[in-house]
């Protein structure tokens, strides 16, 4: 989000925040698909009501001493308020910091106007528009950053932005890898605020070390494979998923108390999509935690894999993902065909296709992907079935209708009011406009009202 101070006072906030990143190192380099990990995001225990504050009051910024009302209309200091948002909601209360530091240089810097302490977290303000006035005071913008970010992760299906899926953010193609990712793009939907975000992250709260980010590092005299990313140390607990990509002889051993400066981040595994063959020489493709037994070899060459991308495996990495469906169409992980006699174009996906009715939600769905020519014949042999939805997410209304849906779990839920609307975080600019047969594809799902769902 982007608070709407002016073009003259944007900038220089922006040009402050630039110099308000003391001593960081961009040794680091920063992967827009991969921001904090879900834990960061949501470890709420991760500093005291008084660290908080005493982090704030050594920064030296606007905050260090600022007192205001809390939604209890009791006087209490910034940090304090910080901390009982991050509580309430379960949110890293540092996450919050970060993001008043990314939005209006507060932690470092005195404010330049009063409008910095109403639009500190940058909730509810958009690009091209007015903030919403509603949301304006620096409690609520706490209360509410912390309260979006949580109900993001337990509605990801009502945003835009979810992991695992591809999108076009900032011209780039982007697939956020965890909720964490996806939340922060959801709450601000651009890379270079994000980036700004993890570099502010980086500096401050991430521990640190002094390993190169992308090193593999074992402890003397211990067995454990470990990568360094973003200041955390991830385990490989198989020796298939490290030879899947990298090399034992790129691991460096260091000594113990080096590596314990790092946290323990998320487990190494397989990626999506992996091609894994065990010692009973049947061939599995790893799709959405499942593993899927190719048919046939002629069935492996005709989807298109190569026989160097099969990873050997024990049976035991295996086992650790339950068996799926068997795979016997060359399309398990979807594609966009076109019949070049007929110029209908259709969804394939298992030995199923989907008619895509319009191009909006073939550009909308499917950003990146390229359609690849078919013919008659050939798609006889796809079961037909009901018209592809738009992804769960999307913003749409018609021409003639003031009413906006949000399309959640292939329906189309109506937004009640611009309260609903505003209160979500979404933006006017990210609203579709469909002609009837494309919304009457969604059926109808249930009203979604702020009143409902949260305190204002």
């Amino acid at each position: 989000m982007n608070s709407q101070l002016g073009k003259k006072s944007i900038g220089i906030i922006a040009l402050l925040l630039f110099f308000a990143i003391p001593n960081f190192s961009f040794a680091l380099t920063f992967d827009p698909n991969y921001i904090i990990s879900d834990h960061e995001l949501t470890n709420w225990q991760s500093a005291t009501k008084d660290e908080i504050i005493g982090f704030l009051k050594g920064k030296g910024g606007a905050l260090s001493a600022y007192y205001t009302s809390d939604l209890d209309n009791q006087v209490k200091h910034a940090g304090e308020i910080i901390y009982n948002a991050a509580t309430r909601y379960q949110i890293n209360p540092l996450v919050i910091v970060t993001i008043v530091q990314k939005e209006q240089t507060l932690v470092t810097r005195q404010a330049i106007k009063s409008t910095q302490y109403d639009w500190a977290t940058g909730f509810a303000c958009y690009d091209n528009r007015n903030p919403v006035s509603r949301f304006s005071g620096f409690t609520i913008q706490v209360d509410r950053t912390a309260w979006r970010l949580r109900y993001f992760l337990e509605h990801p299906w009502e945003f835009t932005y979810r992991a695992g899926q591809v999108y076009k953010i900032s011209g780039r193609k982007v697939r956020p890898q965890n909720l964490a990712t996806a939340a922060l793009y959801n709450y601000t939907p651009y890379i270079n605020g994000n980036k700004l975000f993890w570099q502010i992250w980086q500096s401050w709260f991430a521990k640190k070390g002094s390993l190169p980010n992308g090193s593999l590092v074992r402890a003397y005299g211990e067995k454990g494979v470990w990568l360094i990313q973003n200041n955390l140390r991830r385990p490989f607990y198989s020796r298939a998923v490290f030879l899947a990509s990298y090399s034992f002889s790129k691991v460096k051993e260091i000594p113990k108390e080096e590596l314990n400066r790092y946290e323990v981040g998320e487990p190494m595994s397989f990626s999506n999509y992996s091609l894994l063959k065990a010692s009973g020489g049947e061939v599995f493709l790893l799709v959405d935690g499942y593993r899927r037994k190719i048919a046939s070899d002629a069935l492996l060459k005709e989807i298109g894999f190569l026989p160097q991308e099969i990873i050997p495996v024990e049976q035991t990495d295996l086992l650790q993902y339950p068996e799926g469906k068997t795979i016997a169409t060359p399309y398990p992980s979807g594609a966009i065909l076109q019949d070049k006699g007929t110029n209908l174009i259709y969804y394939i996906q298992e030995n199923l296709k989907y008619p895509i009715i319009d191009e909006v939600i073939l550009y909308n769905n499917f950003p990146y992907d390229q359609i690849i020519d078919s013919n008659t014949e050939e798609l006889a042999n796809f079961i037909t079935t009901e018209p592809l939805r738009l992804r769960d997410g999307t913003l749409v209304k018609n021409s003639y209708s003031p009413a906006i849906y949000v399309i959640a779990q292939g329906k189309k839920m109506p937004i009640a009011n611009m309260e609903t609307f505003d209160a979500l975080g979404y933006n006017l600019n990210n609203v579709l406009y469909i002609n009837d047969a494309v919304l009457n594809l969604h059926p109808a799902g249930d009203i979604l009202d702020i009143k409902n769902i949260s305190r204002l």
